[in-house]
């Protein structure tokens, strides 16, 4: 292991263009993460709309014991597209955490190490 205090900018800048996020990453992380841009929120938005719309149509369906027709046609579309959305946000931080080890092995640093020199370069 290196001291990771004596990298450099230039060093970790190297070994980080090594191995960028690829499409699938930066899709996730640009419309569902916490830091989200106002402009982008769109999708996250109709999505959580959607979602929460099925999911109560099911409660008060259940409720109310309405037909089990009605229910299902409300819940499966629920679970499909939760299910998509859960296992596709779940393999980008797989992935993205992949891409964040190789690139602390490339500098023979630590997960918390490599953290470190995030917060010294950019923040």
């Amino acid at each position: 292991m290196t001291d990771f205090k004596k990298i450099t900018k230039k060093q970790f800048d190297g070994a980080y263009n090594q191995h960028l996020p690829n499409k699938w990453i930066k899709f996730a992380y640009k419309y569902f993460s916490k830091e989200t841009e106002m402009k982008d929120m769109s999708l996250r938005n109709n999505l959580t709309i959607i979602l929460m719309s099925l999911f109560f149509l099911g409660f008060f369906g259940t409720a109310f014991n309405l037909s089990h027709a009605l229910i299902g046609a409300v819940a499966i579309p629920y679970g499909i597209i939760l299910s998509v959305l859960v296992l596709y946000l779940f393999s980008a931080v797989i992935l993205n955490n992949l891409r964040l080890k190789k690139v602390a092995k490339i500098l023979g640093v630590t997960k918390q190490e490599y953290n470190t020199l995030v917060r010294k370069y950019y923040s």
